[in-house]
């Protein structure tokens, strides 16, 4: 079977690039704050990424975000493949007056960022709600273990801050009045950001002919759905249970430390408890990014495997920020300092909206 690894990860959060987003992890920094949004949403705090000039919510604001992957991507083959994540592209778009066509959307993403790479690869975007980033990764790794399509692929995740979207949490009373709290004894909701994240997986004997740095391995990946409700999750996490312990091969594969979902909600958090505890006993040691760069939606999943490249580098995962008081039902959790990984090897996991899961296994190059 054909192994698949990650050879190269940039992205742009609210905290910066992914060594400033590393570096302002381990110092617990959080660029999460209020007074961004205009008029009544000004009150909830929200990650905007800096130096950004367009609008919030706007396509010219994509294209900005865009171009700052691009440049600091290395050079990738014109036929390699292409997989987009994100819910909304440009929302705000939207809420202009006129009847379209309305740019920055979706189904549009693929062809901007393969035309900005300069790519003829086959392209697909995923828009599953917050799992999309993970999925975008698992739909990239499949593809090279069929090996029928392209010998490299993209996984490009962007979503933006916006009007559009904060104005849809509020209604559903599930945004954070003050901070992001994941884990927390007293959270109260979720604070949105933006950003993007980038990865460029291959197979390993690809790599190797290329000469590219392996910085990863994606050993292993798991998705089940639950449906139980549209916007929140299983109480009995049936659907995350699912994807954990495919994504473990049944338990088979060690796992030394947890990028969990961590939104701060009180139903989603309760949920991955109760799956971490039933399957890994409380062990295996876990943090949570929201707290420090907002939730960034279907960017998420690239944003955060790419942290977790960077926990395997270091043998560490950093704090959640944003945690005062641990949850009771959890033990390992990262809270004000750095945990050390049990294994060389991390899961990132996801859930979204319509109880998708996704989880993905990313393990140190050079381990089994």
């Amino acid at each position: 079977m054909k192994e698949v690894v990650v050879t190269a990860a940039v992205v742009a959060t609210t905290l910066g690039d992914l060594d400033e987003t590393w570096q302002g992890l381990k110092n617990g920094q959080s660029a999460v704050v209020s007074e961004v949004l205009p008029g009544p949403l000004a009150k909830w705090p929200v990650g905007a990424v800096a130096g950004l000039e367009a609008p919030l919510g706007s396509a010219a604001r994509l294209a900005e975000l865009i171009g700052r992957i691009v440049k600091n991507l290395p050079e990738i083959p014109t036929d390699a493949g292409l997989v987009v994540s994100t819910t909304k592209g440009a929302p705000d778009e939207l809420l202009d007056e006129g009847s379209g066509p309305w740019p920055g959307q979706p189904w549009d993403l693929g062809r901007m960022i393969g035309a900005e790479v300069g790519l003829t690869g086959p392209v697909s975007t995923v828009s599953a709600a917050c799992a999309s980033g993970t999925l975008a990764v698992i739909d990239a790794a499949q593809r090279l273990r069929c090996g029928t399509e392209a010998r490299s692929y993209l996984v490009f995740g962007i979503d933006l801050l916006s009007a559009f979207v904060v104005s849809g949490f509020a209604r559903l009373h599930a945004l954070a009045k003050k901070r992001c709290r994941p884990f927390d004894l007293n959270r109260d909701g979720l604070a949105l950001g933006e950003g993007s994240g980038a990865l460029l997986l291959t197979t390993r004997a690809e790599a190797r002919r290329r000469n590219w740095p392996v910085l990863a391995v994606v050993k292993g990946w798991g998705v089940a759905g639950d449906a139980g409700h549209i916007t929140a999750p299983c109480r009995e996490a049936s659907g995350l249970l699912r994807a954990l312990d495919c994504c473990t091969d049944g338990g088979s594969h060690p796992v030394g430390a947890i990028n969990a979902h961590g939104t701060g909600t009180r139903f989603n958090d309760a949920m991955e408890i109760k799956a971490f505890r039933q399957l890994f006993a409380g062990n295996v040691p876990l943090h949570s990014i929201k707290g420090a760069i907002g939730h960034c939606l279907g960017a998420a999943g690239v944003i955060e495997a790419a942290v977790a490249i960077k926990s395997l580098a270091a043998g560490q995962i950093p704090p959640t920020v944003g945690l005062e008081e641990p949850d009771k039902e959890l033990a390992n959790l990262a809270g004000d300092t750095m945990f050390d990984l049990i294994h060389p090897s991390i899961i990132s996991c996801n859930s979204g909206f319509g109880g998708i899961n996704a989880a993905v296994m990313l393990t140190k190059a050079g381990t089994e």
